[in-house]
C-alpha cells in the first residue's frame, strides 16, 4: 500500500540540475563588465556563531553557506533539490539519504556518512536553534560510507526542507566538542573563513576552500562580508562602490535603482504577532479568547503594507498563500479590517485596559509601531520593548513577553507546529497545551495518503486561527542590489540578506 512518504526523491537528473543552481539562473544583469574576484557584501545584523548548531538560520545562512554544505538545498522556487545528499526517500520511519564518494572538509578529512552522523548529532545535542527540526530523530545509523539512515521516533514529513537549512549543515567532525567552533569554522563548502582576517562585529574575509572539487561554484577569490546595521549607510555603501552587494532598506530602494545597481526582489519572511502567553502569565488578558481575536481584527494590514513597507508586500491572514496544498479555504475568523468588532469583542472580554508587552529592535520597531496605534484604537495597549540587535529570537523564546512579532521562513505546517505549537517547542515558551491542534496534527501524521495529510494541516491552521494563537499580517517582498560586474546571482525565498555565492563571479 503506498502511504505517500517515498515519492520525494532526488536521482542523478536532480543533482546533475541542481549541481550549478547558483551559476547561471536569475541572473539580474545583462552586463559582462570583467571583475577583480572580488566581492563586498553588506548585512544588517552580525552573526550569532558560525556553529550551524547555535546559529538560527534563516537569513544568517549568507554567512554560513559560503564554508557548509547542505545535505539538502533549495532551488529559485523553493523546491527541495539535492546539496550534499545526491537523493533521499522519506518514509514514516526514517529518512535515507545517498552521499557522494571522495568528498573532503576543508581540513583535508573525508566527508562521509560517519561525518554526516557526528554532524547530525552534534546539532540535535546542542539544544540550540536546529535541534527542534531533528527532534524525530531517535538514531543516525551508518549503513556504509554512502549511505545514512535517520530513523524517526514519529513521522517528519518537515525534515527535507529542515535540512537545506542549518540542521542540515556538515561540520568537520575534527571541529566538533572544541571551543571554537562558532568562531573557527570548518566545513565542505566553496569557501573557508579567514579567521586572521576577519574583525568580529565588523566584517568577516573568505576564502577558496583548495579542496572544494566543483570549481564553478568557486567564482570569487576573495569575499568580505560587512556587517553595517544602518540602512542609510549600507545604501551609499553601494552607491559609492566600497560594497558591491546588498540587502536594500525599503527607504532607500529609489536611491539604489537610480545608481544603476541591479536591483531584485525574492520572497522574503512571513511576518506575524504571536500571542504566546495564552495562559496569562505575563499578560493576563491574553487569556482571552476574545482580546486575541479582537487583536486580528484591530489591524489594518494593507495600510501596513502601504505606508510602512512601500507596497513591497503581500497582506494576509495565513502563513500559506492560495497556491500551497496548506491554504485554508474558508477561514473560521477571517480577521479582516473591522475595528468596531475588535472594540466589540474587548468589551464583551469585560477586561478593563487591556495590555501586553512585545520585544522590537530596528527593523522591526516600525511595523510594532504601526500594530501597537491600531490596537490603541481599539483599547488595546500593546508596550514596545527595545532589545539589541542579534537578541530577538533569543527573547522569543523567553517568558519575558507575552507575545513577538516575528518575521518567520516556515513553509511546512509541521514547522509551524514543532516550533510554536507543540508544548515544548522553543517559540512556545510558555509549554501551553492545546488539545484540540494536537489531535488534528496527530491526525496529520497518522495520514496514509497526501491529501489527507494536507486536510489535516488545513484543520490544524484552521484551529489555530480560531484560537487566535498568532495574527498573520503580510510576506514581504525583499530588495537585494548588487553592481554590474556581479554575474550569477539567484534569488531564493527566504534568503532576504543575500543569495547563495555559489556559481557567483565579480
Amino acid at each position: 500500500m503506498s502511504n505517500g512518504w517515498s515519492r520525494r526523491r532526488i536521482g542523478a537528473v536532480g543533482l546533475a540540475a541542481t549541481a550549478f543552481a547558483g551559476a547561471v539562473t536569475g541572473c539580474g544583469s545583462a552586463s559582462s563588465a570583467a571583475g577583480d574576484g572580488t566581492l563586498a557584501i553588506g548585512t544588517l545584523v552580525d552573526v550569532q556563531s558560525f556553529d550551524p548548531a547555535l546559529n538560527p538560520g534563516q537569513g544568517q545562512r549568507l554567512y554560513l553557506d559560503p564554508i557548509y554544505d547542505s545535505l539538502l538545498r533549495t532551488d529559485s522556487e523553493g523546491k527541495i533539490v539535492a546539496g550534499l545528499a545526491t537523493q533521499y526517500t522519506l518514509t514514516p520511519s526514517s529518512l535515507d539519504l545517498t552521499l557522494p564518494e571522495g568528498r573532503v572538509f576543508s581540513d583535508g578529512t573525508p566527508l562521509d556518512a560517519q561525518a554526516v552522523k557526528a554532524s547530525l548529532e552534534h546539532i540535535k545535542s546542542a539544544a540550540g536553534p536546529a535541534s527542534t527540526a531533528l527532534a524525530s530523530v531517535s538514531e543516525v545509523r551508518v549503513d556504509d560510507p554512502a549511505h545514512v539512515s535517520l530513523q524517526l521516533s514519529a513521522p517528519s514529513p518537515a525534515l527535507p526542507i529542515a535540512l537545506t537549512d542549518v540542521a542540515g549543515m556538515v561540520v568537520a567532525p575534527s571541529a566538533i566538542g572544541g571551543n571554537d567552533l562558532g568562531s573557527a569554522p570548518v566545513g565542505s563548502g566553496p569557501y573557508m573563513l579567514d579567521v586572521a582576517a576577519s574583525s568580529k562585529g565588523v566584517s568577516y574575509v573568505y576564502v577558496q576552500n583548495p579542496s572544494y572539487a566543483d570549481k564553478s561554484d568557486q567564482g570569487l577569490n576573495r569575499v568580505e562580508i560587512k556587517v553595517l546595521t544602518d540602512g542609510a549607510a549600507r545604501a551609499g555603501a553601494l552607491r559609492s562602490g566600497q560594497i558591491d552587494m546588498a540587502q536594500v532598506d525599503r527607504t532607500q530602494v529609489d536611491a539604489v535603482s537610480s545608481a544603476g545597481l541591479v536591483l531584485e526582489y525574492t520572497t522574503g519572511n512571513h511576518w506575524m504577532l504571536q500571542l504566546a502567553d495564552v495562559g496569562g502569565q505575563k499578560s493576563s488578558a491574553l487569556a482571552s479568547k476574545d482580546i486575541r481575536q479582537a487583536i486580528g481584527y484591530a489591524i489594518d494590514r494593507d495600510a501596513i503594507v502601504k505606508a510602512n513597507l512601500f507596497g513591497q508586500a503581500t497582506a494576509t491572514n495565513q502563513v500559506f498563500g492560495p497556491e500551497s496544498p496548506f491554504h485554508v479555504e474558508t477561514l473560521p475568523q477571517s480577521y479582516g479590517y473591522d475595528p468596531e468588532k475588535a472594540r466589540q469583542l474587548v468589551a464583551r472580554s469585560g477586561i478593563p485596559s487591556p495590555k501586553f508587552t512585545v520585544p522590537a529592535f530596528g527593523p522591526t520597531k516600525p511595523i510594532a509601531e504601526a500594530v501597537q496605534g491600531y490596537l490603541r484604537a481599539v483599547g488595546i495597549e500593546m508596550e514596545i520593548v527595545l532589545v539589541q540587535p542579534g537578541t530577538l529570537e533569543k527573547e522569543n523564546r523567553s517568558t519575558n513577553f507575552g507575545g513577538f512579532l516575528t518575521p518567520i521562513k516556515q513553509v511546512h505546517p509541521e514547522q509551524l507546529y514543532n516550533e510554536r505549537l507543540a508544548p515544548g517547542g522553543p517559540q512556545n515558551p510558555f509549554g501551553t497545551v492545546a488539545p484540540t491542534i494536537d489531535a488534528f496534527h496527530a491526525e496529520a501524521l497518522a495520514a496514509l495518503d497526501e491529501a489527507a495529510r494536507d486536510a489535516a494541516y488545513q484543520k490544524m491552521l484552521a484551529e489555530v486561527a480560531d484560537q487566535a494563537l498568532w495574527i498573520d499580517l503580510f510576506t514581504d517582498d525583499a530588495p537585494v542590489a548588487w553592481a554590474e560586474k556581479v554575474q550569477g546571482v539567484t534569488l531564493q525565498p527566504g534568503w532576504v540578506m543575500g543569495p547563495s555565492l555559489r556559481g557567483v563571479t565579480a
